[in-house]
């Protein structure tokens, strides 16, 4: 891989996913995969390049995992990635788990992809339990207003 990125003169390398990366890695470098990847991701790192990975998280979908491999040590940002149920639709959200070095936002928001490219909203700010995936409404729905008690008493 090395050898391959030096003679492309790539800036970025993209592994997507780090199990499917695992599962192709030779036996006996499968033993030690994180210091396999520690490696890997130093000397590519060394080289200049930036490294992009993936991991897909199994179920339990309630978890708040980051990465079955144990390797979050190895990163210097995560980026949470997941799709919700929110008010019948199946919608995108993220959030910023870790930025080495800097403040990030703590906000939860939904994200659309879309031919111009990826679109982030703002902060999902009515909702709780969102990255559990079981998101829980506890504020009016955007743009609309609760009733006020009077008012609700007046419409029964």
């Amino acid at each position: 891989m090395l050898n391959e990125v030096k003679r492309l003169g790539a800036k970025r390398v993209v592994i997507d996913s780090l199990v499917g990366f695992e599962m192709a890695l030779a036996p006996a470098f499968r033993l030690d995969f994180r210091e396999s990847l520690y490696r890997m991701i130093g000397a590519l790192i060394g080289l200049g390049v930036t490294v992009l990975s993936t991991v897909e998280l199994p179920e339990p979908f309630t978890d708040l995992l980051f990465s079955p491999l144990a390797i979050s040590f190895l990163t210097h940002d995560i980026v949470r990635l997941r799709c919700v149920e929110i008010e019948g639709q199946l919608r995108k959200v993220l959030t910023i788990i870790k930025m080495r070095g800097g403040n990030h936002s703590k906000d939860i928001c939904e994200y659309q992809i879309t031919p111009a490219g990826v679109v982030i909203g703002s902060r999902l700010q009515q909702y709780r339990g969102i990255v559990t995936g079981i998101p829980a409404r506890t504020g009016p729905l955007e743009g609309q207003t609760e009733p006020s008690s009077r008012q609700a008493h007046t419409q029964e």
